[in-house]
């Protein structure tokens, strides 16, 4: 059977999804249909026409693939149909059960660990398993996120408000650990003087994103699609974040991205993009501002020397 038809089976946050968009990429350009099995609150970052996004993905959460993690499990015959529909899945998961019960309604199942080894880039080992399905890995820099006309029109509404080449902050990720202190951020926004600058806040945001609300010249994006969100970053003329999901999307979407780490490895974990500044060192509160300041001028440089047009 040519395996045309190719779903990537994923759970994950908003980052662990941005990282498949290398294999998605490769497994367009050997012109395979590619689907998603993946939590939709995060996939939304990837619904989209351009190299690496794929079209509606299926709901991880939905009771319709409830079937999937139960031994014996039933599925509903809807979501049966939409699984026999491909030919070959990718399942990024250790989780035996859940390959066995997609074999039994796609022909071919490749399983592979999510979890990169030391020293390897997530984005390229989640890629690796490719060839078992007959697709080259592909080469070379990743297109950004490609945002439809209606993301560029919201995207800049928001942006009406900000001057051009703004600065843009998210102050949060998945853990505290690997969160830039608040204060530095703060001072980080003294040392630069922004008029206007954007605030990214998201729902699991601590006590220092209300902290940065109230520092002037504020404008704060909260609740903003995902797209959306990538096209306004893209407009930026540099953007700070610790190690989260928005700073991968901001990478994603081109934006001039400058990403600290702290206790993760940017060796493993760095965002995707066309332009990224890692500043990592072995706790958070090692980066000092005069670095982060100094990374802001090379994006802002950056940003300037690239040709009109």
């Amino acid at each position: 059977m040519a395996l045309t038809s190719v779903l990537i089976v994923r759970a994950g946050a908003l980052g662990d999804l941005l990282l498949l968009r290398p294999t998605i990429a490769a497994l367009q350009h050997a012109r395979r249909t590619v689907g998603l099995l993946a939590p939709s609150g995060p996939a939304a970052a990837l619904i989209g026409s351009g190299p690496g996004d794929v079209p509606e993905p299926l709901p991880w959460e939905s009771p319709a693939f409830a079937g999937l993690f139960v031994d014996g499990g039933r599925q509903e015959p809807g979501a049966a149909e939409r699984l026999r529909r491909y030919a070959a899945a990718v399942v990024y998961s250790r989780d035996a059960l859940l390959a066995r019960s997609l074999g039994r309604l796609i022909p071919v199942v490749v399983q592979h660990d999510p979890a990169p080894p030391t020293g390897r880039h997530a984005g390229e080992w989640l890629a690796s398993c490719l060839p078992a399905l007959g697709v080259r890995v592909l080469e070379g820099a990743l297109p950004v996120l490609v945002p439809s006309e209606e993301d560029q029109r919201r995207a800049g509404a928001i942006a009406a408000g900000l001057a051009a080449g703004f600065l843009a902050l998210h102050p949060g990720s998945g853990s505290p650990a690997k969160n830039w202190p608040a204060a530095r951020f703060a001072e980080l926004l003294r040392s630069l003087a922004p008029a206007r600058w954007l605030l990214v806040r998201g729902p699991a945001d601590d006590a220092g994103a209300d902290v940065l609300e109230r520092v002037p010249g504020a404008c704060v994006a909260r609740d903003v699609p995902l797209r959306v969100l990538a096209a306004l970053l893209a407009r930026a003329g540099a953007y700070v974040g610790n190690d989260s999901g928005i700073t991968h999307l901001a990478a994603a979407g081109g934006a001039p991205t400058i990403a600290l780490f702290g206790p993760t490895d940017p060796r493993i974990w760095a965002p995707v993009g066309p332009r990224v500044e890692v500043l990592a060192r072995a706790t958070m509160e090692e980066i000092t501002v005069a670095e982060v300041v100094a990374a802001v001028g090379r994006a802002r440089s950056a940003a300037r020397a690239l040709p009109c047009g």
